[in-house]
């Protein structure tokens, strides 16, 4: 029998994926079970093969061809209980030095009601030698209790009248042989099927639930949570997708569950499932799933990591602001550690911790600069400032102006939010804590107080000038030049 299948699709992703030049290392294969009504249980088999580790043969009218041999048996014990042997050719090219495709392949086998085994052999037609194999179990589908089926991914489908080896209900699902999502892949599709509701549920409806929850860890993370509703049936199938975008790089669970009416587990299947995604998370129930093993925050003490929380406030969005003032002291150091981490990879994925130590250099000039006896320089507004938005282009100070509060002017060319020509002015009315307070500011988000330059010289202002709230300037000149005046923003 000869075939001839072909699916691009998957060849980008799966190139990613593979690094050897042989079929040992490179096809996938996945097997899952499932059962008839009348024809019992069957197991479907998913190949993914590597075109460019094969090796192609000239054709008579001067293209190129690959093959591979593929034998199937499933196995009882010593016992062959199925068995299929057949060849999958892949089309003509006419060059062969930039194969980049991978031929798909899905098998169908009845087998026995029981524990089995199933082993298979993909090899090279014209290099025998360039092989692959793989057993693995197969568990059986009982035709009398509620079960789910063996998870199916899918690559993508479509709905069709047309019935062959890849339909399913009157869709079409080309298979997804890996249960490895890299970053290229932005949605998880599954197809399985629940089996005996109509014997085992007294109610006419029912509940599956799907989840994806870190491998050892059920905490429900509720942007990766569906459930659908069903009439209990012999056979009820279901095909779903997760968009995993903001899923970070772990290893999870897609966990499908049957839970009746009050929503009691009746039963639950678990697929393993890895995700290699570069850069961070973008919501709060996601952080629980970063993984920090071996990361720049593993062997901070919870001390360490609270002083390191409240650091950061200067640079974290509103959002994030919210979620640090949640990692209260009572949550748990690991959350905090992932949250610490998932922060600096947001903000330099090639190397966080490189970022983290340049801010922490900022923290320290910000406390030796800004401290006062009662706070520490990065609490101070000079201080917040100076950790949001860098260290000024230009710095006025004048701490004894006569007729004026001791003042700063600070200069920015540009904002890393790209705001230009922007100032901040700051002033020390207590004349002795060095704790410098914003009185104005012309970047988006700060204080604004056009009579900024009025309090400052408050001690020298008349009376109308106080009081005239359009007055922005005082007359008096008990300074003489004032530098002040150079700046209007």
């Amino acid at each position: 029998m000869k075939k001839i299948i072909l699916l691009c699709a998957l060849a980008v992703s799966f190139a990613t994926y593979i690094n050897a030049q042989d079929l040992s290392t490179n096809v996938a294969v996945r097997n899952c079970v499932f059962y008839h009504p009348e024809q019992g249980n069957y197991v479907e088999t998913y190949f993914t093969i590597a075109a460019n580790v094969l090796q192609f043969h000239k054709t008579k009218n001067n293209l190129f061809q690959a093959g591979v041999e593929v034998q199937i048996m499933v196995m009882d014990g010593k016992t062959v209980a199925s068995f299929d042997k057949y060849y999958l050719y892949s089309p003509s090219v006419a060059d062969t030095t930039s194969v980049n495709f991978s031929i798909i392949e899905q098998k169908r086998l009845s087998i026995p009601n029981k524990a089995l085994s199933i082993e298979i052999q993909v090899s090279d037609m014209n290099n025998p030698q360039n092989s692959f194999s793989a057993t693995e179990a197969l568990l059986p589908i009982s035709d009398e209790s509620i079960q789910i089926s063996d998870i199916q991914f899918v690559d993508s489908y479509k709905q069709t009248t047309i019935v062959n080896a890849f339909t399913k209900n009157n869709y079409e699902l080309q298979p997804y042989s890996l249960n490895f999502f890299s970053s290229s892949r932005n949605t998880i599709i599954f197809y399985g099927e629940v089996y005996n509701t109509e014997k085992n549920i007294s109610d006419d409806q029912f509940l599956i639930t799907y989840a994806i929850r870190s491998e050892g860890n059920d905490n429900q993370q509720t942007k990766f949570y569906q459930y659908s509703k069903f009439l209990k049936a012999p056979v009820v199938s279901f095909l779903k997708e997760f968009e995993i975008s903001d899923l970070p790089s772990g290893n999870y669970n897609l966990i499908v569950e049957v839970r009746n009416k009050k929503n009691e587990l009746i039963t639950q299947k678990k697929t393993f499932i890895q995700r290699a995604k570069t850069g961070a998370v973008n919501y709060y129930e996601n952080i629980a799933m970063v993984n920090t093993a071996g990361t720049f925050v593993d062997d901070y003490t919870e001390d360490q990591l609270n002083y390191f929380l409240d650091v950061i406030r200067p640079r974290a969005t509103s959002d994030e602001a919210k979620l640090i003032e949640s990692l209260s002291p009572r949550v748990e150091p690991d959350m905090k550690k992932k949250f610490l981490y998932n922060f600096w990879l947001e903000r330099n994925i090639a190397d966080p911790h490189a970022a983290f130590l340049e801010y922490l250099s900022l923290v320290k000039k910000a406390n030796e600069s800004f401290g006062t006896p009662s706070r520490a320089g990065y609490k101070t507004d000079r201080g917040r400032v100076y950790l949001e938005y860098g260290p000024p282009y230009d710095r006025i100070a004048s701490a004894s102006e006569p007729g004026a509060y001791p003042y700063e002017i600070w200069f920015y060319d540009r904002l890393p939010d790209k705001q230009t020509q922007i100032g901040f002015a700051f002033y020390e009315p207590s004349l002795v804590t060095n704790d410098y307070i914003l009185l104005h500011s012309n970047a988006r988000g700060e204080l604004q107080d056009q009579r900024w330059k009025i309090k400052i010289y408050e001690n020298v202002a008349s009376p109308q000038e106080i009081f005239d709230l359009d007055k922005t300037e005082v007359s008096d000149k008990t300074g003489g030049h004032r530098v002040i005046d150079m700046y209007d923003f």
